[in-house]
């Protein structure tokens, strides 16, 4: 029962139990001189009564008819008149009950007045003695109607009370009121603070929950930027501050792994020939300003652009991986270009040449085959000179619709229009299991059907996004996951676009959508990914105020790229993250990636999410994944670890 409640009922209880006892007292008080009344009324009537009677010098006849008569007029319970030797001369006695008052009240409030004695005389002598007992409905009447009358203030008194009392009740309780949602905002891992109201008691309890709050989100802060100069110290070249060999090998596997936009795009390289000579011509300072600039103008792409990521494979070799970028040479120009200018604002005279090589490549490719491209184009181009830009042609360019860059746009608008209005679109499913083996939910991305076959995700996203339909395709994904979780038991996890964050239309269809199943929204699982997280973190905020009331869990997707950045999740109060797979993989052969998932994970499990790894592809993964306390994993070893 709530504090509110309770409050309420003691107020009831006091006023009850001061209407009660002023009832008492009022009525016992009423009693009384009402009864006191009756006495004296008693007394004075039968004195008036029997001087009359003397006076008269009445007989007996005469005395019987006048008391009869007294009688009759109804206020009298009892006249009797006996004679001096005790003999009954007259008696008239009233035994009907009293109904001018509720039964109850007259055996709760008895009148018990003395009757009034008198003699009458003849004379020196006496003619009898005349006892008088009014009756008492007339005093029941009074007492009834004063304990109405009570009743009807208290009544009144309690309406005004209770208008006022609410007032105040409210306004007093006001700080609780921000109490218990900061309660429940920390019970849903949202670690808030609140305004300290003037309450002393309040008060109290407001401080110390601001500064459990306030102490993990500086927890948090301070160990992501721990694990973030970490990552830098392990996978960033000191120089150039871009990715070594291997975290950007690592990355080029990831995006090929995966089943959405990032899984196709471009991937270039760019040497710096005679780095050597360059050194001992220009001068060490001279060459080290100039790989300076150049990582970061290489990493001001890769901030401006979410998903792409730039590397220095070796002393002269520098690559840019660029996920859904679709014309290669334009890509590369734009870079090449931007790298040329650098080298002229530095009046290198022995940089003349700086070639560069590009390729598309597309999900399933392996990493060794897109490099051999990419290196026999960049050594062709070396000695052609000049800074020549050749693209290799890649494997994803052989199944692309015939003809230029707007006819295949055209081609896949119109298949994409047709499947919405169709409903041509299906949900995949691949279990994300726990460490233990048992389904946590089923993680389910869109495909389109297509002449009758399933086209992956990675081949017609990258057109969605282009075309301005990313929500279009996420009211479908989340239609097909509530349409199947009404036939199943298991729970289910779908892809929301991070460009939908800001779509309040989208996020309004969405939280009516939830709202009117939740059944079915209580085992959805949404997840976005973490570049659209941070980039759209208001719009996040909003949508996981409005959800999680719902019931379904919030999580983010390819964590890892912005980890400086988790301190600022102490307050959405979300559901989960699933670690992206460029930690993941080979991650029983890596080091330094161990330290940083078992870092990660403790700061996560810290405000109370599950860890998910993205893509484990075997049992050496799986089993060292589960000794730096991931919680679960998505990928081919999570299917065949399933109980």
């Amino acid at each position: 029962m709530s504090l509110y409640k309770q409050l309420w009922i003691g107020i009831a209880l006091l006023m009850t139990l001061a209407f009660g006892g002023s009832f008492v007292v009022s009525s016992i008080s009423a009693k009384a001189y009402l009864q006191e009344q009756l006495t004296i009324k008693n007394s004075d009537n039968a004195n008036a009564l029997a001087l009359s009677l003397s006076t008269a010098e009445a007989d007996p006849i005469m005395l019987e008819l006048t008391l009869s008569a007294q009688f009759d007029t109804g206020f009298y319970k009892r006249i009797l008149l006996t004679a001096p030797d005790g003999s009954v001369m007259l008696s008239r006695e009233d035994n009907s009950p009293v109904v001018e008052a509720p039964a109850w009240f007259v055996r709760l409030f008895p009148l018990k007045a003395d009757p009034g004695i008198a003699q009458i005389q003849n004379g020196w002598n006496q003619v009898g003695s005349l006892t008088l007992e009014s009756h008492s409905r007339f005093a029941y009447t009074a007492l009834w109607a004063s304990t109405m009358r009570l009743l009807g203030y208290f009544v009144v008194a309690a309406i005004i009370a209770g208008v006022a009392g609410s007032f105040l009740l409210r306004l007093i309780t006001r700080p609780l009121d921000a109490v218990v949602d900061q309660a429940q905002a920390i019970g849903e891992r949202r670690f808030i603070t609140t305004p300290e109201p003037n309450t002393l008691e309040f008060k109290a309890v407001v401080n110390s929950m601001n500064t459990l709050s306030s102490r993990i989100k500086d927890m948090l802060a301070q160990e992501a930027a721990r694990l973030e100069q970490w990552r830098k110290d392990a996978q960033l070249d000191g120089v150039t501050k871009l990715l070594n060999r291997g975290p950007f090998i690592g990355k080029l596997s990831a995006v090929l792994d995966r089943d959405d936009a990032s899984s196709s795009g471009v991937i270039m390289m760019i040497r710096l020939p005679g780095l050597i000579e360059m050194n001992r011509s220009e001068g060490r300072a001279v060459v080290d300003s100039l790989l300076t600039q150049f990582g970061s103008t290489l990493n001001k792409f890769a901030t401006d652009n979410p998903l792409w990521e730039a590397g220095r494979m070796n002393g002269s070799d520098f690559a840019l991986l660029a996920p859904a970028a679709e014309n290669p040479k334009a890509t590369s120009e734009q870079v090449k270009s931007a790298l040329i200018g650098v080298a002229k604002a530095l009046e290198i005279s022995s940089l003349s040449n700086l070639p560069a090589a590009a390729t598309q490549y597309r999900s399933g490719e392996g990493v060794g085959a897109i490099l051999t491209r990419l290196d026999a184009s960049l050594l062709n181009a070396e000695k052609e000179g000049q800074s020549t830009l050749l693209v290799a042609a890649g494997s994803s360019q052989q199944d692309e619709p015939a003809g230029d860059a707007k006819d295949q746009s055209r081609t896949w608008r119109e298949i994409l229009q047709h499947a919405f209005t169709q409903n041509d679109f299906r949900l995949a499913s691949f279990p994300v299991v726990s460490m233990a083996g048992e389904l946590i939910h089923d993680e389910c991305p869109a495909r389109l059907v297509k002449d009758g076959a399933l086209i992956p995700a990675g081949e017609f996203l990258p057109w969605i996004n282009r075309l301005n339909m990313a929500t279009d395709l996420d009211k479908q994904a989340v239609t097909l996951a509530l349409q199947t979780l009404s036939e199943q038991p298991q729970h289910i996890g779908v892809n929301i676009s991070a460009t939908a964050l800001e779509d309040k239309d989208f996020i309004e269809w969405l939280h009516s959508t939830l709202k009117a199943a939740p059944k079915e929204a209580s085992r959805l699982w949404l997840e976005i990914p973490e570049y659209g997280v941070y980039q759209r973190l208001e719009a996040f905020r909003t949508m996981c105020r409005l959800l999680k009331p719902l019931g379904c869990r919030i999580g983010i997707e390819h964590v890892g790229q912005e980890i400086k950045q988790l301190g600022l999740l102490h307050d959405l109060g979300i559901d989960y993250v699933k670690i992206d797979s460029s930690m993941v993989r080979d991650v029983d052969q890596n080091p330094a990636n161990q330290t940083m998932l078992r870092a990660l994970c403790t700061i996560v499990h810290s405000i109370g999410l599950t860890a998910i790894a993205e893509l484990v592809m075997n049992d050496k993964e799986w089993e060292t994944l589960k000794g730096l306390g991931l919680d679960g994993a998505t990928g081919p070893e999570a299917e065949r670890q399933r109980v």
